[in-house]
Formats: structure tokens, sequence, C-alpha cells
């Protein structure tokens, strides 16, 4: 397998609650006093072969065949790419198919099922998560699950951006980086769901995104980010942005859609309330 190329450097930011749990009994190669280049070396690189890329998918005949092609152009390369149609009524599991993609479909439309059965059918021991309206840079992939070389490292996320332009976008993109980084500090890790990495392992041992016996149909990415921070390091990458469909900023969407989220925020990450289930 060729070894992964040397990538420009990000600075994450980690973060673990201590746990008694298998996962965080690795050998704590972090603790040494040996170069990151050295940790490196002493364990097997990180390949394509070890990634499963999940896409949950509805009625996304127009946006997915973008994706797949900007995935085919990642400098990690042989991973297998699993798109989850949910409920689709258009055209999108024959996209995904002449892409090449393994396809999986869910009669019961809902973000947290499609996720949840694309992540239970992965076969390798990294699962990647993106969407369908995302658009990967080529390095992208190869950035994203650098900090799984570490065996400490259970999941690994980035950011995300408008695939708009303007001062205010801008601004945006800012004020939610800074958001992120905020709630990292205060143990709440705000994991986006096309843009993060997690160790299937890990991923099974905290019960995937499932928040007691449903699955979520919102925020099921930050409830798993909070669940893994439990068993091991939870890793921000705030240089390593997603670029994703402005969609639901358009017209007067911006303020409900805003809105909406705020109050999911504080559900989840504060009051820890149950979220309705996929429908």
């Amino acid at each position: 397998m060729a070894c992964v190329k040397r990538s420009r450097p990000t600075r994450p930011e980690s973060s673990r609650v201590g746990s008694d749990h298998g996962l965080a009994k690795r050998p704590c190669l972090t603790c040494r006093s040996d170069s990151k280049a050295e940790i490196a070396r002493l364990l097997p690189p990180i390949t394509g072969a070890d990634v499963s890329i999940v896409i949950p998918a509805r009625n996304e005949q127009e946006r997915l065949p973008e994706c797949l092609r900007r995935l085919q152009l990642q400098t990690l390369a042989g991973f297998e790419i699993i798109v989850v149609d949910s409920a689709s009524t258009d055209a999108t599991s024959d996209v995904a198919a002449a892409a090449g993609a393994r396809v999986l479909r869910v009669d019961r439309p809902g973000v947290g099922l499609a996720r949840q059965t694309g992540f239970d059918a992965a076969r390798r021991a990294i699962i990647v998560s993106t969407d369908a309206d995302a658009l990967p840079a080529s390095d992208w992939l190869e950035r994203l699950v650098a900090p799984l070389q570490d065996p400490l490292t259970v999941c690994a996320y980035g950011t995300i951006r408008l695939s708009a332009s303007g001062r205010l976008v801008a601004i945006g993109h800012a004020l939610f980086r800074a958001f992120q980084r905020v709630n990292r500090l205060v143990g709440r890790p705000i994991c986006c769901g096309p843009n993060f990495a997690v160790r299937a392992e890990a991923f099974r041992a905290v019960g995937g995104f499932a928040a007691g016996s449903e699955l979520p149909n919102e925020a099921e990415d930050v409830r798993l980010a909070m669940k893994l921070r439990s068993i091991g390091l939870v890793v921000y990458l705030p240089r390593l942005g997603m670029d994703v469909s402005a969609r639901s900023f358009a017209g007067r969407k911006a303020a409900a859609y805003i809105a909406h989220n705020a109050r999911v925020y504080f559900r989840v990450c504060w009051f820890r309330r149950q979220l309705a289930a996929s429908r």
C-alpha cells in the first residue's frame, strides 16, 4: 500500500474525558518524548484501504455527482464509498451506482437512520462522514484522517463553509469556527456531519448515533462526538473546511434555520433532551 503523502500542517485541538474503557488503554505514545515523525514511523500509515466514506442522500441526483467526482480526485486513494439512499423519489441510487459507489436504500427518511445504516455497513477501520452536497478539496480526506494516526484519537472533525461568497458569508464562517472552538473548550464538540472521521470500533463501542433507544433526526453528529469523548481523544481541525450548499439560507430561510439549530444546540449540548426519532 502506498504511504500517505505529507500534507500541509493543521493545528488540531483535542478534548478527552478519562475512562476505564478498553479503547482508552492503548499504548500512550503521545506521552513519550518522541517527535510526531517518530510516532508516525512506529505505526502503520493510514491508507485509503483503511477508510469507508458514508454519504446519506435524499433526492440528491443533482448535487451528488459533483461530490462523488471530487472524491475520486482525493490524494488518498483506495477507500470505499457507501451512498445511503434515504427514501429518495428521484434517481439518487442510479447516480450513485453509476459512479461506482456501494448503494444502500432505506425506505424511511431521516438522516440519523441513513447515517447509522451506512456506518453499520462500513467494512473499514475508519469511517468518514460527508453529505451529498459537500464539495471536498483534493486533500480533504488525507488531512481529516491524519489525527487518527495517534492510537488514542477516536474522532477528528473539521468545520463547514457555505459555497457562497461575500463579506457576510466570510463573517459567518469566522463566527462558526469560533463557536466550535469555544464549545470544544467546554466539553461540547460541535462535530459536523459533512466533515468528520471516527474509528469504527469506537463508533460501535458507544452505540453509534443512538440517543437512548432511538436514532435522532437532528444533531446525530454532535451527540456522537460527545459520547466519544468518554473513551478517547476527539480532535478539532479548525483549518479543515468543507464547502456545502447554501440552500438552507436561500431567500428568507436563513433566520428560521439559525433559530431552529440554536434550539437543537441547547437541547442536545446543555439540556441533553432526547430528539425526535427518525421518521
